[in-house]
């Protein structure tokens, strides 16, 4: 039995709870479709009444929906002949008692509430042997997320997933007690909310970073693209360059294919790629809801090019982001992790401070713990997990860094830079700040904590621990190279604040080997940054 969920509705795919029941009734699958056929599910009808079916899937567990809005089809639907299971079942289930438990609301991004949210739900659940029964609403983008165990009610997690700007306004109203984002929030969003009587949010302990995000440009196997500029990536998957010949390749006709508009791997190529460039996607694009079917499509088709999550690579070809400036970004989960790859983000939960509502507090703190990494992973985004990698891995970028001009390179100090890191390996854990700024950021804050736990685990045990300050270009190279040193200083402090005892090297290298070009504001912020080596 499975459930079928049209391409338009958004998020319908996402669904992953399930429910525990027992002393279910033995009757046939039905189908419930909407009445203008976009959207149905098979399954069980468990009781009919109220103008409600509530319906049991294997996939989705026990769901109630609205039968004004649903065609059932089968001979089990009631006025059918088979046997309809009366309306009063429906109260025998594991979380019959509604008590005083609370209703938690999250509203926002679509990114996040399509497959993650719902998974750590569940996951969250689980762990507290809680079941749970869902609930589509009139909208498929608004689920119920009802958890009970041995009779209570322990609590719903309405979900409704429309979009990142709905987050703050959903806040402002007062009708989310949390918000999904996979943008940061806007200086007018923050003072909106901050007169509207919620505080700062993006003050520590209201903006939390959930998790990254990372896509790839993919293309066949033996397709001959190696780079690509992501000007000339906008202009491919818009049209204006139809041929590989524009590219330096062999000539022959571009195939562009791309995810549906409802995904939220193609909200991230359009806000990133897309629409900076004032550009939309072909028409002739082949689209599929299926990022692993896409995926396929490209390797088999030395013309064809696509966009998938870095979990979707498959058979084919990821190429290189060349940057402006000559750098050029390799597509891998660590610079991902260190977002210095160009189509990497950040996802973002924000609240009024600490909930107030137990379930949403304790709900909250699970997503943020090291026990929801694995469950981001597993989702296909970037967990915040550190990693480490060998020094040659980043060997290209310290041999761009010679290309430096001269006001902004100093031959003795890439000498040591180059004699510090040799045999050493890099943590993925890289702390940012504002620009003439040594004040961490809220990524930066919690990312203290994991390098601080992670000190404590025997990979790190017997190491010294580098701890590299940079800055951007602008200023002078001797005002960079202080201004590089108090960062690194910033980041051992609040080690030390969290009692993290190791043999800690601090080293300044001011505006040497940038990981982004200097030309741009997002690059400059890549730019001030402290990494972390371990040798």
């Amino acid at each position: 039995m499975k459930a079928t969920w049209n391409t338009g509705l958004a998020g319908a795919t996402a669904m992953t709870a399930l429910i525990a029941m027992s002393g279910s009734l033995t009757a046939a699958e039905v189908t419930l479709r909407t009445k203008g056929g976009e959207f149905s599910i098979v399954g069980e009808i468990q009781s009919f009444g109220g103008g409600k079916y509530t319906i049991l899937t294997k996939s989705l567990g026990l769901m109630t929906l609205d039968a004004t809005r649903f065609d059932c089809i089968g001979s089990d639907c009631p006025g059918a002949s088979g046997r309809v299971v009366p309306a009063a079942a429906a109260t025998s289930g594991p979380v019959a008692g509604r008590g005083t438990a609370s209703i938690v609301s999250i509203a926002g991004s679509n990114t996040i509430g399509n497959q993650l949210m719902p998974s750590l739900i569940q996951e969250y659940a689980t762990r507290n042997k809680l079941a749970v029964v869902t609930s589509i609403g009139a909208n498929p983008l608004d689920i119920t997320f009802k958890l009970g165990a041995g009779g209570t009610d322990a609590g719903s997690v309405e979900l409704h997933r429309h979009g990142s700007t709905t987050a703050f306004k959903d806040l402002e109203a007062k009708t989310a007690v949390i918000g999904m984002s996979s943008r940061a929030i806007k200086k007018e969003e923050v003072d909106k909310l901050a007169s509207s009587g919620l505080g700062n949010l993006k003050a520590p302990g209201s903006e939390h970073i959930l998790g990254l995000d990372g896509l790839q440009i993919l293309v066949a196997p033996e397709n001959g693209l190696r780079s690509i500029s992501l000007d000339n990536a906008a202009k491919v998957f818009a049209g204006q360059i139809t041929d590989w010949s524009a590219l330096g390749l062999p000539p022959g006709s571009i195939n562009v294919y791309a995810p549906t508009p409802d995904s939220g791997t193609f909200e991230t190529f359009d806000q990133i790629v897309l629409k900076p460039r004032k550009l939309e996607i072909a028409a002739a694009a082949k689209r599929t809801e299926n990022h692993a079917e896409q995926s396929d499509w490209v390797a088999r088709d030395k013309n064809g090019i696509g966009f998938a999550g870095i979990a979707y690579q498959r058979n084919a070809k990821p190429v290189n982001i060349q940057l402006t400036c000559g750098l050029i970004s390799v597509p891998s989960v660590f610079s991902m992790k260190t977002e210095e790859y160009p189509l990497s983000r950040r996802l973002f939960l924000y609240t009024s401070g600490e909930p107030q509502q137990p379930l949403a507090r304790n709900l909250l703190a699970f997503a943020l713990s090291p026990a929801a990494q694995p469950i981001i992973k597993q989702n296909d985004f970037i967990d915040q997990a550190p990693e480490l990698i060998d020094y040659g891995a980043q060997a290209s970028r310290i041999a761009s860094a010679f290309n430096a001009p001269p006001e902004d390179f100093d031959a003795n100090l890439m000498r040591a830079l180059i004699g510090d890191l040799k045999g050493a390996q890099r943590l993925s854990v890289t702390y940012r700040f504002q620009s003439a700024s040594f004040s961490l950021d809220n990524k930066a804050l919690a990312d203290v904590a994991r390098l601080s736990d992670m000190l404590q685990s025997p990979e790190l045990k017997g190491k010294t621990l580098l701890l590299l300050g940079f800055a951007d270009s602008r200023g002078q190279f001797s005002t960079n190279l202080a201004l590089s040193e108090r960062r690194a200083r910033a980041v051992m402090s609040a080690l030390e604040a969290r009692g993290a005892r190791s043999n800690v090297s601090i080293k300044a290298y001011s505006e040497l080997a940038p990981v982004a070009c200097n030309d741009a504001e997002d690059g400059l912020q890549l730019n001030r940054r402290v990494e972390v080596w371990v040798r």
